[in-house]
C-alpha cells in the first residue's frame, strides 16, 4: 500500500508493503487523521482571502453599499478582523432615527397617502445593501480569488496527508489545487466557490430570542404600523445575516458521525472563533472520549487559539501549539 504526502519543497512518497513486519497499523493511519482549515491557511499559502481584501473589494465595486457598511457599523481593522461577527453589531439606533426623516405625521401638512410607506422603503433599501447585496458581492469575490501555483510556494508549503480527511472552513480549492487532495476527502461545510450553485455561507452568531425583536413589547392595537413594518425589517436583517450552524450541522451530519475513528487532529489557519464554536463543539461531542492528539496552528500568539481550545473544553496543557510557518513540525507519518 503507498501513502503519499505533499509538502516541503517537493512531493515525499512513504511504501509500505503487504505484510511488512511492524507497520500494518498504517494502513488506517490516514483515516485516523482529521485536518481543520480555516482562512488562515489559504492567508499562508498567498491566497489574498483576508476579510480587509473583501473590505476594499467591496469598495472598489460597489462603493454605495460600502458607505452604507461605514455609515452604520464601526468600520475599522478590528471590524475588518472579526467581519462574521461583527455584522450583528449594527447601529440600529442610527438606522431607525435617520429613517425616522421619512416617518411624517398623519396629521402633518405636507402629508399624502403616497409617502405612507417611504419609512420602510428606506429602512429595506439600507438592510438589503448590507444583507443581500453584501452576501452577492462576497461571494463574486470569493469566486474571482487567485491560487497561486505551488512552484510560487517554495518554503512555505506543508506535508500534508492525502489520504487523511479534511474539514475547511474556507471557500477555495486550495487543498486542491495546491496540495492535490481528492474532492471526495474535502468537506467544505460552508460552500465551495468552484460549484456555481453552493451558497456560501457567512454570518453572525447572535442567536435572537423574540425579547429580543424590535416588535417585542408593543402593542399593535395602538403602535403605528409604519414603525412596526420597520422594525420586521430591522429584525429580518438580523435573521438574514445570522450563521445558520444548527441547519449546516445537520447537512453535514453523517459527517460529524463517522469521526469516532479520529485519533490526530490538526487545525490549521482556523482562530478557532465563537462564531464557528458549534462546529467544533459537534465535533468533540463524536470524537468521543478516546485519547486525541490535537495540533493547532496560531498567528503571532497562541493566546486566540488556547482561548478556542478551552471553549471546546480541551486541555491547552495537551496541545502542541505550532505556527503554519514552521512547515516541518506538520508533517504526519
Amino acid at each position: 500500500m503507498k501513502f503519499e504526502y505533499y509538502g516541503g519543497d517537493e512531493m515525499a512518497q512513504q511504501r509500505l508493503e503487504p505484510g511488512g513486519s511492524g507497520h500494518a497499523s498504517l494502513a488506517t493511519l490516514g483515516e485516523q487523521i482529521l485536518y481543520i482549515v480555516g482562512n488562515g491557511f489559504d492567508l499562508h499559502h498567498g491566497v489574498q482571502s483576508s476579510y480587509a481584501a473583501f473590505g476594499r473589494y467591496l469598495k472598489e465595486v460597489d462603493p454605495d453599499t460600502y458607505d452604507q457598511l461605514e455609515r452604520y457599523f464601526s468600520v475599522d481593522d478590528d471590524f475588518w478582523w472579526q467581519f462574521e461577527a461583527q455584522l450583528a453589531h449594527l447601529d440600529t439606533d442610527s438606522l431607525l432615527d435617520e429613517a425616522a426623516a421619512h416617518l411624517p405625521s398623519y396629521g402633518a401638512d405636507d402629508w399624502s397617502d403616497a409617502g405612507h410607506h417611504d419609512y420602510e422603503y428606506e429602512l429595506d433599501r439600507v438592510v438589503a445593501a448590507i444583507s443581500s447585496t453584501l452576501r452577492r458581492r462576497f461571494s463574486e469575490w470569493v469566486r474571482q480569488l487567485v491560487i497561486p501555483s505551488p512552484t510560487l510556494l517554495i518554503g512555505k508549503l506543508l506535508q500534508l496527508r492525502r489520504d487523511a480527511r479534511y474539514l475547511t472552513f474556507n471557500y477555495t480549492e486550495t487543498l486542491q489545487r495546491v496540495y492535490g487532495i481528492p474532492d471526495a476527502s474535502v468537506i467544505h461545510i460552508h460552500g465551495a466557490a468552484a460549484h456555481a450553485n453552493d451558497q456560501l455561507v457567512l454570518g453572525h452568531g447572535w442567536a435572537r430570542t423574540a425579547a429580543d425583536s424590535f416588535n417585542y413589547g408593543i402593542d399593535p392595537e395602538s403602535a403605528d404600523v409604519r414603525v412596526m413594518g420597520g422594525n420586521e425589517i430591522v429584525d429580518r436583517y438580523f435573521t438574514e445575516t445570522f450563521k445558520p450552524t444548527a441547519r449546516v450541522i445537520e447537512s453535514h451530519k453523517a459527517f460529524f458521525q463517522s469521526l469516532s475513528g479520529i485519533k490526530k487532529v490538526f487545525i490549521m489557519g482556523h482562530s478557532l472563533s465563537s462564531v464557528d464554536l458549534p462546529y467544533l463543539l459537534e465535533l468533540c461531542r463524536h470524537l468521543g472520549n478516546v485519547e486525541v492528539q490535537w495540533q493547532v496552528s496560531f498567528h503571532e500568539s497562541p493566546e486566540e487559539v488556547e482561548a478556542g481550545m478551552d471553549s471546546m473544553g480541551i486541555d491547552v496543557n495537551e496541545v502542541r501549539f505550532v505556527p503554519l510557518t514552521e512547515p516541518a513540525h506538520w508533517a504526519c507519518y
